[in-house]
């Protein structure tokens, strides 16, 4: 179950692996696992978004800190939302007012308090609730308010012409343009982490799964494998060593299989001429004395690799499972001169079989 968890874990890594294989090596960065610079970059998106999120937050709007005097002489303009000192001197009012949702429009009732400044009791303003509010009425003293500084010019001049506040007071001023809709605060919508935490989660699978050789192999004993089954149908993942370098290798279909030298020879200067130096030679020797024995060779059937295998006392050959996503596979991990790689098979008859063969080619006799 653990084996199948992290293949399940590094597999979007994987196909990401593949994909960006080629423009990476058009760019001469075959070697870097594209699920790397993948999970940067998405690291890096999820530190801005979370940034952006942060500072959204730290932007909630305050209230900003008036006097009813301020308010009255015009000091800060409508739309904002203000707290201030009021001293009650007339209200609670109660109107009927009309208010607008889209083209229709319906009649409501609000109430409407009177509310001088405690530093200039000659200045005061309205104040509309949508209901009546028990805090700011009878206490006697001044009392601290919150709200937006609206202009409502129609309904508070019908308002201000039925309660007529300034015939019972006439040495306060009272501003009949704009009023304050109590505890009525500028509308913030929430940010949200969300996106960080989704980009962020993102980045540590690619990233976990560039660190995850593919595919995941789990160990076990190989059986008796018969001989005879060449050629074998397999998949290579991992790194072989070609004449112009090593070659990164990602599940690419390939055969184990005896060559004559000579076609092996051949074979290799029509894979890789121009990288082989003195071919003709090599060539020659191939079809000298020995151009009739025969080698194993590991080679992929569209010319991508050719690899005969030699020197297998040095190899080190664990037989097992290989896991690649939800996919569990007969498996070989080879690793030696030139070779550290992973062979998948279709099933674990196959895979002894190739390594009954592997084992043979010491001695093909």
């Amino acid at each position: 179950m653990l084996h199948r968890l992290i293949a399940f874990v590094g597999y979007p890594a994987h196909l990401l692996n593949r994909q960006l294989a080629g423009p990476l090596g058009r760019l001469g960065l075959a070697r870097v696992p594209g699920a790397l610079l993948v999970g940067l970059a998405l690291a890096g998106l999820a530190a801005t978004t979370a940034s952006a999120t942060r500072e959204a937050y730290e932007a909630r709007p305050q209230a900003l800190a008036v006097t009813i005097s301020d308010i009255v002489e015009g000091r800060v303009g409508s739309g904002f939302w203000v707290e201030f000192d009021g001293l009650l001197i007339d209200g609670p009012h109660v109107a009927t007012v009309e208010v607008f949702a889209g083209p229709q429009s319906q009649e409501v009732e609000r109430i409407y308090y009177l509310f001088a400044d405690p530093e200039s009791p000659d200045q005061a303003v309205v104040v509309r609730a949508q209901q009546n509010v028990p805090a700011l009425e009878g206490t006697g003293a001044a009392v601290a308010l919150h709200g937006t500084i609206t202009e409502d010019p129609f309904n508070l001049g019908n308002v201000m012409a039925d309660w007529d506040p300034a015939s019972r007071h006439p040495d306060i001023r009272v501003i009949d343009s704009r009023l304050i809709a109590y505890a009525f605060e500028t509308p913030f919508v929430e940010p949200t982490f969300i996106g960080a935490i989704l980009l962020g989660v993102l980045a540590a699978i690619a990233l976990i799964g560039a660190l995850l050789r593919q595919p995941i192999l789990r160990r076990s004993a190989a059986g008796t494998g018969a001989r005879g089954l060449t050629p074998i149908t397999l998949g290579i993942h991992g790194e072989l060593a070609t004449p112009r370098g090593a070659v990164q290798l990602r599940g690419t279909p390939a055969q184990l299989e005896w060559m004559n030298v000579e076609e092996i020879a051949r074979t290799r200067w029509r894979y890789w001429g121009a990288a082989l130096g003195d071919v003709r030679g090599e060539v020659e020797a191939a079809v000298g004395p020995d151009g009739g024995s025969e080698r194993l060779v590991l080679h992929g059937p569209t010319g991508s690799v050719i690899w005969p295998i030699e020197d297998v006392g040095r190899l080190e050959i664990e037989a097992g499972d290989a896991f690649i996503g939800a996919r569990r596979m007969a498996a070989l991990r080879v690793r030696g001169a030139g070779v550290a790689a992973t062979l998948t098979f279709g099933d674990a008859g196959l895979r002894d079989a190739a390594l009954a063969e592997i084992r043979a080619a010491d001695d093909p006799s």
